[in-house]
């Protein structure tokens, strides 16, 4: 899903500044939806041919990049005239890595393994040579480690004394001018709430609501009151941004980044106050 959604940024990124260039002979037009085909076949291949842990990884990491290029033409083929353009296209993506992770939660959840499958697992593993996963692969250490750095830059900034209260004092005030704005009772500039689809509005009201019950429970628990917050950062997420990607295409990636940044400081506070 990482590897996918990067791709996705980078190959839009690339073909914005390149001006969209084609891959052309003659009357043929190569689609890069047919590079990502193509990797989503070795990894195939290789997941067929080996079992090695490493090789798993890899395969996850070349399937991820190929499936974002996959998906990146999903304009193309659900519009008569082939519009890569589709405006309503980056919300359909959202939705499919929105189902995708749902799907991958679950599976994790299902039943765990049983102690002669785990001692299966691991004989087979110290056969192979060990499980360490920056270790085991030399193709994706320098993908690991720069997964390591950026997580623990995010972790050290989450850390520096009231970081997490400053974030979610920001969301919640946000979230009290977005509802005093669904109203009419305010309507700053950097609050879009003309040109929004009514969907959008629902959404952000309901977040808004939820937030409002978190500050009424506030006295009483505090504790409490996150967990509110986390329902309401969870309808933007799975709601709201559906339709923000709709309406402003990849420009509500910054939307969406910010409640990924709240979603994980109440997630942080809460872990702390269990």
């Amino acid at each position: 899903m990482v590897m996918s959604v990067v791709t996705i940024l980078i190959n839009r990124a690339f073909l914005a500044m390149t001006k969209y260039p084609q891959i052309a002979f003659g009357s043929m037009h190569i689609s890069h939806m047919l590079w990502g085909g193509l990797l989503m076949l070795i990894a195939l291949v290789m997941l067929f041919r080996y079992w090695n842990p490493s090789i798993r990884r890899l395969a996850a990491f070349i399937s991820g990049v190929g499936f974002g290029l996959f998906i990146d033409e999903l304009g193309k083929f659900i519009t008569k005239d082939n519009d890569y353009f589709f405006q309503p296209t980056i919300a359909l993506i959202y939705l499919i890595f929105i189902a995708m992770y749902l799907a991958f939660r679950g599976l994790l959840s299902r039943t765990p393994l049983s102690p002669d499958e785990l001692e299966v697992n691991d004989l087979i593993r110290r056969q192979l040579g060990g499980t360490d996963a920056a270790g085991s692969s030399r193709t994706l250490k320098g993908y690991y480690r720069s997964r390591d750095r950026i997580l623990s830059a995010v972790r050290r900034i989450l850390d520096i004394p009231k970081v997490i209260t400053s974030v979610m004092i920001f969301f919640v005030f946000a979230s009290l001018m977005q509802f005093i704005a669904i109203f009419g009772w305010l309507n700053p500039d950097w609050i879009p709430i003309d040109d929004v689809s009514g969907f959008s509005i629902v959404g952000a009201f309901a977040s808004s609501t939820l937030v409002l019950i978190g500050l009424f429970r506030f006295r009483r628990s505090r504790e409490a009151a996150a967990h509110w917050f986390k329902r309401a950062i969870l309808v933007s997420i799975f709601v709201t941004q559906i339709f923000m990607f709709a309406r402003s295409q990849l420009t509500a990636i910054w939307g969406l980044a910010i409640n990924l940044l709240v979603y994980a400081c109440i997630n942080l506070y809460l872990r702390r106050q269990s």
